[in-house]
């Protein structure tokens, strides 16, 4: 069982949140943790970021939303390591979120270890 942050899916968004921002990573944290089951994982999770940038959607060129899937281990909650993940599973995760997630063209994973990054985005 992972932890929910207090504050709920809103310190999964960076910049402005909006009901269908919220839905978005509602959506999009569903597919990270019906994929995710190694006890190893502290926390896994997706974050919609502010930008958005150009993609392809039924082929044509798009501006749409990108999300960065964060999966972390840890000992003592002071550091933490990304978990190193199957590349089978996150492209899975991925091909779901763009498929799954309204207006979703980029889906970015996070391998940045705490520190010098934090465990949430916010």
């Amino acid at each position: 069982m992972q932890p929910f942050p207090g504050p709920g899916f809103a310190i999964r968004i960076t910049g402005e949140i909006t009901h269908e921002r919220v839905e978005k990573i509602r959506i999009a944290t569903a597919i990270v943790e019906s994929e995710l089951s190694s006890p190893k994982i502290y926390q896994g999770f997706p974050v919609l970021l502010v930008d958005r940038v150009p993609g392809i959607h039924n082929d044509t060129v798009v501006t749409g939303d990108v999300i960065a899937i964060r999966i972390i281990e840890t000992k003592d909650y002071l550091s933490a390591r990304p978990y190193r993940i199957p590349w089978p599973k996150i492209e899975k995760i991925t091909k779901r979120i763009l498929n799954e997630v309204p207006g979703v063209v980029r889906v970015l994973y996070d391998v940045t270890p705490k520190p010098p990054g934090m465990i949430e985005f916010a």
